[in-house]
């Protein structure tokens, strides 16, 4: 449960359920295309992929270069993602919203790796905090759709799905009403989280 955007596929945490819920068809669909249009905005904004081979120490040398920029950190934390080093990715996402608590795709990748993490709730209002800052960019609406499902809010999960879907086809503008949950996360109740994580530019 990016991405700028970046963005990283996470293990699947551990769960205690027997059978996991699956991840919806519409974000089957959608997995491919956001995490395309994350790859296409880095290279065009820092002139590398996530997934290459350097880009780890390009991230670095970014961040090293501009530590005062949110969207740099949040880069350094997407490789990281991608490479499955969550603890040290999750640390500069946070960073990132030291920098700017009021960036959208910042709260998104922490709520991503906060959900493979297995703190879905810490997650969760994370996610909801990245759609009511940009309630038009697809990789939020998808990250938003995912932590919904899991939580349980089907309902809201298929809309925030929907829109994602909307977004990348051109055709959800700003502003446009965000789904409203409609239950808060049940405490205790341990599931799949798959979201993909959508870091930077």
């Amino acid at each position: 449960m990016a991405p700028p955007s970046g963005g990283a596929t996470l293990p699947p945490v551990t769960t205690t359920r027997a059978r996991p819920p699956r991840i919806p068809a519409a974000a089957q669909r959608l997995r491919l295309p956001i995490w395309q249009r994350a790859q296409l905005r880095t290279r065009e904004r820092y002139g590398f992929d996530l997934g290459q081979t350097d880009a780890l120490e390009k991230a670095r040398t970014l961040v090293a270069e501009q530590p005062g920029d949110a969207d740099v950190v949040l880069l350094l934390a997407a490789v990281l993602a991608l490479r499955g080093d969550s603890d040290l990715a999750e640390q500069q996402a946070r960073r990132a919203l030291d920098l700017a608590p009021d960036l959208a795709r910042a709260h998104t990748t922490l709520a991503t790796l906060l959900m493979h993490g297995d703190r879905a709730e810490e997650g969760l209002s994370h996610a909801r905090r990245a759609a009511r800052l940009d309630d038009a960019d697809p990789s939020v609406l998808y990250n938003l759709g995912l932590a919904e499902w899991v939580a349980g809010d089907r309902h809201v999960a298929r809309e925030a799905l929907r829109r994602a879907e909307a977004a990348l086809a051109g055709t959800v503008r700003a502003g446009e009403p965000t789904p409203r949950p409609r239950r808060w996360w049940r405490l205790g109740r341990r599931s799949e989280a798959p979201p993909d994580t959508t870091a930077a530019p």
